[in-house]
């Protein structure tokens, strides 16, 4: 499917005759370096990430984005289900979060066809991605449950956008099983849904005025196993495929133009995952170029509460620089802890 849209474009791009100026290449690069404490010890991650996109004529454009990560340590410096930072990954060098063929059909109308990383798309709304903790920027009904897209991991897939002035919806199908590396059986090249199984994900986002209001669900399609000890050494058997069905909704309520309040809640409606619901919520507050938010939100997994409040103050300097002071306080499994992040972001496109 994927070649005979290539084809199909290809076509396209020798019977279109766009004007030079609308074809100029668009490169940006972003550094993001963020110094961690839990008030006893210090950690640093360094996240370099780089975004080109070719156009090939007025509707169609390669588009390719990559990252690298490097930190100083392995081990989250508190120990808990949601984690603290989205930035946290192990050391890589020019994964792929996207590679391939993007078709504007006509105003309303997108397609794109390659690698992709479902954080390009989905919980990256202006409201969410004020907050540094993973579970606002992917929600662990997904992330928690099954090895899904999200960073630092992509797949080959489809993703659709039909977008209006108040709506906007979009849908993707993706290989089963992400991955970073460029060889091998796993690699992110990849699509076998025969063997990898397949995650499919659709979501609405309605806009009213300053407000927006999003619902979505989910799909994930793979084997199930029977794990077990045969005496020596532990044993997969395949019982057959299973379909794990997932929904969210988030609201981003607008107060007034300096105020928000911001609320979600996800739920998998399958009684073998480890997380089944999830709830979440916030509040910003924007004073010219800064702008204050908390967000605290909840889950229940193996039997332990956790839950994380966020306080993040966002400063932007100018057009390029910004710094995020950022303070968790964590409670899992009835232990709390005080958790600091200091962030830095560059920004430079052409």
């Amino acid at each position: 499917m994927i070649i005979l849209l290539f084809l199909g474009c290809s076509q396209l791009v020798m019977a279109e005759n766009a004007d030079s100026t609308e074809l100029q290449p668009k490169f940006a690069l972003t550094y993001t370096g963020e110094l961690q404490t839990d008030f006893k010890t210090t950690s640093q991650v360094n996240l370099l990430q780089l975004h080109a996109e070719l156009p090939l004529s007025r509707s169609l454009s390669f588009q390719a984005t990559s990252l690298s990560v490097a930190s100083t340590h392995d081990e989250l410096l508190f120990e808990n289900m949601m984690g603290y930072s989205d930035l946290d990954a192990y050391d890589k060098s020019f994964a792929l979060q996207k590679a391939g063929l993007q078709w504007r059909i006509n105003d309303r109308h997108t397609l794109f066809a390659g690698v992709r990383c479902m954080d390009e798309d989905y919980f990256c709304s202006d409201g969410l991605s004020l907050y540094t903790s993973p579970s606002s920027g992917h929600f662990p009904i997904l992330s928690c449950n099954y090895f899904v897209p999200t960073y630092p991991f992509a797949a080959m897939g489809l993703h659709y956008v039909y977008e209006t002035d108040p709506l906007c919806l979009q849908a993707s199908v993706y290989n089963g099983t992400p991955s970073q590396d460029f060889t091998g059986r796993n690699n992110v090249f990849r699509f076998c849904p025969k063997d990898d199984g397949i995650f499919a994900l659709a979501q609405a986002e309605y806009r009213y005025r300053d407000s927006r209001y999003f619902l979505g669900a989910s799909l994930y399609n793979d084997y199930e196993y029977d794990i077990y000890f045969d005496g020596e050494e532990l044993q997969e058997e395949p019982l057959g495929r299973k379909t794990y069905p997932t929904a969210w909704a988030y609201a981003e309520q607008s107060l007034s133009s300096r105020c928000m309040l911001i609320a979600a809640y996800g739920h998998s409606f399958s009684s073998d995952d480890l997380l089944r619901n999830y709830y979440g919520l916030g509040a910003q507050y924007a004073l010219g170029k800064v702008q204050f938010g908390f967000y605290s939100d909840y889950v229940r997994m193996l039997g332990v509460d956790e839950w994380d409040t966020e306080f993040v103050c966002n400063i932007d300097l100018n057009d390029y620089l910004s710094v995020k002071p950022v303070l968790h306080i964590l409670n899992c499994d009835n232990k709390t802890q005080c958790i600091g992040l200091l962030r830095l972001t560059v920004n430079l496109n052409n």
